[in-house]
């Protein structure tokens, strides 16, 4: 069987060690999936707002909200088949 690889950069890399890392809290299961969208959401209008002045913050911001967009993605579609990630140096 292929295993499914993916190469990514390092901002989508940063998203999914946020939504792992939010997952893996104790209170992972009090937050809705309509509350981890409005978070993805305010994130992304934050990102909006700092874009002209601070591109650094822009972009955590960004990370931030995709982080909680995709786990909302995931929740919507539990039975999906998951994929591994590896690391440019270990493929």
């Amino acid at each position: 069987m292929h295993a499914i690889s993916f190469t990514v950069g390092s901002a989508a890399a940063g998203a999914i060690a946020q939504q792992q890392a939010l997952e893996h809290r104790e209170d992972f299961d009090a937050y809705r999936t309509l509350d981890l969208i409005k978070m993805g959401f305010q994130s992304a209008s934050q990102a909006v707002d700092i874009l002209a002045a601070d591109p650094a913050e822009t972009r955590a911001c960004l990370i931030h909200g995709a982080s909680r967009l995709l786990a909302a993605a995931d929740r919507l579609a539990p039975g999906a088949p998951s994929a591994n990630v590896f690391p440019l140096g270990a493929a």
